[in-house]
């Protein structure tokens, strides 16, 4: 974390209207929270701190023992409870159900779920247990966006909306965590609003090297010596070193975790399992991400060449109009393989993607 801790929320970067909300319902609480934010915005650090300052005597001061049990993950009335599938279960639910009726320890029993977006429609028995919540519990929901299928369980919640950061927030984090400001700024402008990959990328001394691997990519194709299955294996090869600095700051993340509890008497973190299956889980959605935010790079040059193509339509170039033909081609056929991430294998898209820009 940049600088020093001055209470829970410091954690919280951009989002002044969210902390001053919970800041309010920590000292006021009610039974159910839903934060609304997109991806990198903030809405798990949140949800940390929001925990924090509900046990907490002061609102989340960050010094004492209930603070720092919450922000170690080893309080025994928060639990984080995971989803193992690609979509939220019944049973999952239910066993939120069960944990949320244990009596706390102290004042409240409170149950997280991230993402709760991805209910796929299997959102009854949440209902049900947010109507009829027990005494001493308090959820606090997480969700990217709001499909039509979470509505009855807005109304249930108290929303709690995260924005997405801008540019200058995430550059200001990264500058006070030590980095340098135009490291930063890469880092940011590459991010799309999302703090926790601006982290990582600030940290990736290759990134730069992946960024002219995708840009290069329509001259390698035109190359004699290019195939399909050696350009495959080259992105997946910068893919997979792409990943590394998260796997690093995580592995960081954990041991702080560790040395956390260990302060406050325990032997370990509490759910270690699940803090590796989310980290599992992020890692996966950031090869994604990555993935995505190549593609982009790849269609910025055909839009470039979409641009040239049309100018030289105005000046009556002959090459012209197959120029620009094969350019729309070329982004639709990125699009489409950027939508169809994460649902397709990704090397078998790639590929696919591949063999069709060579011959466009």
């Amino acid at each position: 974390m940049a600088g020093a801790m001055s209470d829970v929320f410091s954690a919280v970067v951009g989002q002044e209207h969210a902390v001053g909300l919970l800041r309010h319902h920590a000292a006021h609480p009610v039974h159910a929270y839903l934060f609304v934010g997109p991806t990198g915005s903030g809405t798990a650090e949140g949800a940390r701190a929001f925990a924090a300052a509900l046990l907490c005597a002061n609102q989340g001061c960050g010094e004492c023992d209930s603070c720092r049990r919450v922000l170690s993950d080893s309080e025994s009335d928060v639990t984080w409870v995971t989803r193992h599938g690609l979509n939220w279960s019944v049973s999952e639910f239910a066993e939120a159900e069960r944990i949320s009726r244990r009596r706390p320890l102290a004042r409240f029993q409170i149950v997280i779920l991230e993402d709760i977006q991805l209910s796929d429609g299997q959102t009854g028995k949440l209902l049900k247990i947010l109507e009829e919540p027990p005494t001493n519990a308090i959820f606090i929901l997480t969700a990217e966006n709001l499909p039509e299928s979470l509505v009855t369980v807005v109304s249930r919640c108290v929303e709690v909306p995260f924005v997405a950061l801008s540019e200058e927030a995430i550059v200001d984090y990264l500058v006070r965590d030590g980095y340098a400001t135009l490291a930063a700024r890469a880092a940011a402008a590459a991010a799309a609003g999302d703090l926790r990959r601006a982290r990582v990328l600030v940290r990736d001394r290759a990134f730069s090297d992946r960024v002219h691997l995708w840009q290069s990519l329509p001259d390698t194709l035109n190359g004699t010596h290019a195939t399909s299955a050696r350009v495959v294996k080259e992105i997946f090869e910068a893919l997979d070193v792409a990943v590394e600095p998260l796997e690093e700051i995580q592995k960081e993340e954990l041991q702080r975790l560790i040395d956390n509890a260990k302060s406050v008497g325990l032997r370990t973190v509490t759910g270690r399992k699940d803090i590796e299956t989310r980290h599992k889980r992020e890692v996966r959605r950031f090869r994604i991400d990555d993935l995505r935010f190549g593609l982009r790079s790849l269609a910025d040059v055909y839009h470039q060449r979409l641009i040239a193509g049309l100018e030289g339509m105005g000046d009556k170039d002959p090459r012209a109009t197959s120029q620009t033909q094969a350019a729309v081609t070329a982004i639709e056929l990125i699009s489409d393989t950027s939508q169809r991430l994460s649902v397709v294998n990704e090397e078998l898209l790639l590929t696919n993607l591949i063999v069709h820009l060579a011959n466009v």
